[in-house]
């Protein structure tokens, strides 16, 4: 309906103009919406896959920095399986936890943390849960896994993997290969 004013001139919207630019401005808002609670519902994500990596390089740090295996000599020389003097066979089979190393602090090779499961993830230095991972849970493999990297031998290199679960429950699997070196 338009209404009159100033001789006879119209102005202004008609009922059915007003109706149509509140349902356009309506389905735009919604998409708008949308796209934002999608974002919005993402962004602790992002940060809690950060903080995974983040953890998973933690314990990565830790593993590789011990020797390749149990019979390997200090600081990996003489290696096992080599032709040294002195070298022994590597282990045969990859053991959960060496007699004498009940803990992180006593592992002393990459074996050792064969099926290490921890929930909440706890610090090497003082065996306290890590209270930035509150919620994360931490689980270590090794396995031998030369000929996955064209070795001649499959015992020439472990494969570690850290799986890290978030609170959200996802996992974030980190795979690295250590060589008998």
């Amino acid at each position: 309906m338009r209404i009159p004013v100033d001789g006879g001139g119209c102005r202004g919207f008609t009922l059915i103009e007003t109706i149509v630019v509140i349902v356009v401005l309506s389905l735009a808002l919604t998409g708008v919406t949308l796209v934002l609670h999608r974002a919005v519902l993402q962004s602790p994500e992002a940060m809690l896959q950060t903080r995974a990596m983040e953890l998973a390089q933690t314990y990565l740090d830790e593993i590789l920095s011990k020797r390749f295996d149990e019979n390997s000599g200090s600081g990996g020389v003489p290696r096992c399986n080599s032709t040294d003097s002195g070298a022994l066979a590597c282990t045969a089979v990859i053991p959960t936890i060496d007699p004498g190393e009940t803990s992180r602090q006593n592992y002393d090779d990459v074996d050792d943390y064969q099926g290490l499961d921890e929930q909440p993830p706890l610090s090497i230095l003082t065996g306290t849960a890590m209270s930035l991972y509150e919620g994360y849970r931490v689980q270590v493999s090794v396995a031998y896994a030369g000929s996955e990297i064209g070795l001649a031998s499959n015992q020439q290199a472990k494969r570690i993997t850290v799986t890290i679960t978030t609170p959200l429950g996802n996992q974030v699997p980190i795979s690295v290969y250590r060589v008998n070196f």
